[in-house]
């Protein structure tokens, strides 16, 4: 039987198993927030809803994932987002963000620009919600792939925090949580599966456009 290595280490290998993955993930979770509230930013993108399965089977009603709304989703995403959580028992809040981000894009053309204003816009939203909802944790679905892209320079948004001043760790004493860090793309697929989420969330592609692709690596 074909085996499914994790990682290497000492030229050791190391098997996937998911069940052992979230046992781990769980406790060590458990550990991490103790009673504290966190927050999500999900997308209906595979690794935002992996990461919040996770991270609710860990702490429960004290997780609350929030679904930006900005707009510029497909036509149906916000219903089909809202419904898998309502469904799995997570608790869910809708920010309808679409005039705030309209402001703030209308008339804008350059890519470099509208990925700048775009990214200001979502933080702010989340920044707020993160204060209102007096959260202390901040999970995000980083994989391995983002840890990479930051080793190799390029600016991911648990860097851009204290630069653009719009969810300030330090001042508001809030911690990054990124359950499924050291995850590639194929151990999230198979966990993803192993976990029963349908479909259309392990499977979704974003849009080949530059805000569709940026909304889903803001929350990485």
């Amino acid at each position: 039987m074909k085996r499914e290595i994790e990682k290497r280490r000492g030229g050791r290998t190391k098997m996937f198993i998911p069940e052992r993955f979230v046992e781990e993930q769980v406790e060590e979770l458990q550990k991490k927030l103790g009673a504290g509230k966190a927050v999500i930013a999900v997308t209906g993108g595979v690794d935002t809803t992996l990461a919040a399965v996770v991270t609710h089977r860990a702490i429960g009603k004290r997780m609350l994932a929030v679904l930006i709304a900005d707009g510029l989703m497909r036509g149906d995403e916000v219903a089909r987002i809202t419904g898998f959580f309502e469904m799995s028992a997570m608790q869910i809040r809708t920010v309808d963000a679409a005039m705030e981000f309209d402001n703030a894009l209308n008339g804008i053309t350059e890519r470099e620009e509208l990925r700048r204003v775009y990214q200001n816009a979502f933080y702010s939203v989340l920044g707020r919600v993160v204060r209102e909802e007096k959260a202390m944790y901040l999970v995000q679905g980083t994989t391995a792939a983002d840890v990479v892209r930051t080793e190799e320079g390029v600016e991911l948004p648990d860097d851009l925090f204290e630069e653009i001043r719009l969810i300030d760790s330090r001042r508001n004493g809030l911690t990054i949580v990124e359950p499924l860090r050291k995850l590639n793309k194929h151990e999230v697929l198979k966990l993803a599966r192993s976990l029963g989420l349908p479909p259309e969330f392990v499977d979704r592609q974003p849009f080949p456009v530059v805000l569709d692709m940026l909304r889903e690596s803001l929350v990485k």
